[in-house]
């Protein structure tokens, strides 16, 4: 039971980090489109909540895989 705990925490941990990385370089991106005004403040932060709502989602669903993984 140990070994397969320690897979799915080390598979959670990629996944989750994996998650994060994408989510940082996408509101980068957003972020440089407003320093340079090609996105209003509005826009932006449209944008940004999409950008996080959609990790949140990811995250819960490496996050169902970790529980069954565990069960």
């Amino acid at each position: 039971m140990t070994g397969n705990t320690r897979k799915a925490d080390s598979q959670y941990v990629e996944d989750a980090l994996g998650i994060e990385d994408e989510y940082e370089s996408e509101l980068a991106a957003v972020q440089v489109a407003l320093t340079r005004y090609e996105v209003t403040p509005f826009e932006y932060a449209r944008r940004r909540s999409e950008i996080a709502a959609r990790a949140f989602l990811r995250l819960a669903e490496a996050h169902k895989r970790f529980v069954a993984r565990n069960s």
